[in-house]
């Protein structure tokens, strides 16, 4: 079989060669190839390295994290990136695995709780309109990645079936008011109400310091940790500006209605951070069909 390939593997830039050449100041088309500036690319590198990342074989480590990067960036299967890298589908998925093993290990040097002694977030702190919230430590919710259960099992099939009659995992993050994850809670089938989802991660050990919350939406349970919107007024901006503000009777509801809107623009964080996720890794909308694990 490798004899086959490479008796088709007879083009004259190597994979190695046309990294090496897109590293070499090429920030435009590093960028376009991998989502990443040459400068984090290399950082990216050095990084895996110190987790254990060797090269495979011929396979430079550099060579390994584009094929991981092309993969998740741009949805692309590994017969088109065996095909721009000049190797074999088999080394390409090893290749993958390995990567993708050593990014795990950096999870926790980057997606970490904060402490009660945290500062208080610019964007909440006093003199600003969101003073109020100036104890919020950002914000909570979940967004469903694509998933492919086990054919075989109609049980497993049917916790994985969302409300829109499709097959994906409820994924559900914390984020800061800068858009950094906080906190990320994978695994959970697509039919898994989030509010049980928050549950379980704090019965694991999900800590909010006290004096601190963060903020959901009404799907959520509304207590003093995670603090949801008023219940029966809106919540949209729209719905809110439509609201008579200039009656005596209306006063208390329009002081819950203010409340609303505060809390939306804070917590519309976490919809943005989950956009851009999902546009610079298309992966995330296009999950190709990898076992569950994977």
């Amino acid at each position: 079989m490798m004899d086959d390939w490479n008796e088709l593997n007879d083009r004259k830039v190597t994979g190695k060669e046309w990294i090496l050449n897109i590293l070499d100041n090429h920030h435009p088309r590093c960028y376009e190839s991998f989502r990443l500036s040459t400068d984090n690319f290399n950082i990216l590198c050095d990084e895996l390295r110190e987790k254990g990342l060797v090269s495979n074989g011929d396979v430079i480590i550099e060579e390994q994290v584009a094929m991981l990067l092309q993969i998740v960036g741009h949805a692309t299967n590994m017969r088109k990136v065996g095909e721009d890298f000049q190797h074999s589908t088999e080394t390409v998925w090893r290749c993958f695995n390995k990567v993708l093993h050593c990014v795990l290990l950096m999870q926790s040097d980057y997606v970490k709780l904060p402490g009660s002694n945290a500062p208080i977030h610019p964007e909440v702190s006093e003199g600003t309109i969101y003073a109020p919230f100036k104890d919020a430590l950002g914000a909570i919710d979940g967004t469903h990645i694509l998933a492919f259960p086990d054919r075989d099992d109609e049980f497993s099939k049917e916790r994985f079936r969302n409300s829109k009659h499709g097959y994906s995992q409820n994924v559900m993050a914390a984020v800061d008011f800068d858009g950094n994850f906080l906190a990320v809670f994978t695994g959970w089938e697509g039919s898994a109400h989030d509010n049980l989802i928050l549950r379980k991660a704090v019965e694991d050990g999900f800590e909010v310091p006290s004096g601190k919350y963060y903020l959901v939406d009404g799907g959520y349970a509304n207590t003093s940790k995670f603090v949801g919107p008023y219940r029966g007024g809106p919540y949209q901006l729209a719905e809110i500006c439509a609201q008579p503000q200039n009656q005596n009777q209306n006063q208390n509801k329009c002081l819950e209605d203010l409340f609303n809107y505060q809390h939306a623009q804070l917590r519309n964080i976490i919809e943005k951070t989950f956009g851009i996720l999902k546009t610079r890794f298309k992966i995330c909308q296009w999950m190709r069909k990898y076992k569950f694990k994977t």
